[in-house]
């Protein structure tokens, strides 16, 4: 009887020993899988803001060979359809003007003119006294290390503020850098990953107190019964 018992015991363990043992292979699958993507995602960011060759002061200049020599408003780099696209707005006294501008090649994929609303209030860039795209990406990688992928320059209360978003896999950092000053107005950092551990975790929670509750109530109705 011994014998059969200890049989059972070496049996249990070799099949606990195996559903571990997968398990942590599975989980090391898991993240070798996660960290391959986060790898991919900063190649192919690092792959697409390499092909920005225009400077903004070029694509300024596209801009007013378009429509003149028009104040400028706000100034947008981000990737599009897989490649980097310079957004400009700007206005005068009769209208506002729109232009998107291939950063690789330079060309002007796309132009607008309307005329301006009484009602809106325009705000112009002094370009001129201003930090551009390069100044204050170097100002912002002092708080964020990651990717750069957004900029946009725009006055925000008067205020001449560059927004530069980065990322790293499911992580984002969004800085805010005064175009006068040079100094970072605000620094955020938004981790999906922790995001969605904390959402897993509530659940989780959620789960045991409800197991806890229905096991209570099992309880209690046992007790009814003995009575």
């Amino acid at each position: 009887m011994k014998k059969s018992t200890m049989k059972k015991f070496s049996l249990a363990a070799v099949v606990l020993g195996l559903t571990v043992g997968g398990a942590g292979v599975l989980i090391n699958q898991a993240n070798a899988s996660t960290g391959a993507a986060d790898t991919q995602t900063g190649q192919n960011n690092n792959q697409k803001t390499s092909s920005i060759t225009l400077s903004q002061t070029d694509a300024i200049n596209k801009f007013n060979e378009k429509f003149g020599s028009v104040s400028i408003e706000e100034i947008k780099l981000e990737a599009q359809n897989g490649k980097y696209i310079y957004e400009i707005e700007g206005f005068d006294s009769q209208n506002e003007y729109k232009a998107k501008i291939d950063a690789s090649s330079g060309n002007i994929i796309k132009s607008k003119t309307e005329e301006l609303d009484a009602d809106d209030k325009k705000e112009a860039l002094d370009i001129g006294n201003l930090i551009d795209r390069d100044q204050a990406m170097q100002i912002a990688q002092q708080s964020a290390q990651d990717q750069p992928v957004k900029w946009t320059l725009e006055k925000d209360n008067g205020k001449a503020i560059w927004e530069i978003e980065f990322e790293n896999g499911n992580k984002e950092t969004e800085v805010e850098v005064d175009a006068s000053s040079q100094k970072v107005l605000k620094s955020e950092t938004d981790d999906h990953d922790k995001n969605m551990k904390h959402d897993k975790d509530d659940d989780h929670n959620r789960d045991e107190k409800h197991d806890k509750d229905d096991h209570d109530r099992d309880d209690q109705h046992d007790h009814d019964d003995d009575d």
